[in-house]
């Protein structure tokens, strides 16, 4: 058996930190598609346009980010909780 990043935490510390990533990635998420929202309302009464230019920016921002930068390390953990119940 390889030793991950991960193996030096305990099934209940990894469990804590894919959970807390996910709620992290959520959050953000929501976060971007309300202020994305809030934008475009804000645009639309005001007539101005140039607050859309904002709105994929902030999407790809707050939902791409997140799934890039927390994705890859909670699968890693996943992978190393499936190694240790195979074991």
């Amino acid at each position: 058996m390889e030793n991950s990043e991960y193996s030096s935490y305990s099934s209940e510390e990894l469990n804590k930190k894919i959970n807390r990533f996910k709620k992290l990635q959520i959050g953000m998420t929501i976060v971007a598609i309300v202020a994305s929202a809030v934008i475009g309302v804000v645009s639309f009464t005001r007539n101005a346009p140039q607050g859309y230019q904002m709105i994929p920016i902030l999407l790809v921002v707050g939902i791409g980010y997140p799934f890039l930068a927390f994705g890859g390390m909670r699968k890693k953990m996943k992978s190393e909780l499936e190694n240790r119940a195979k074991a």
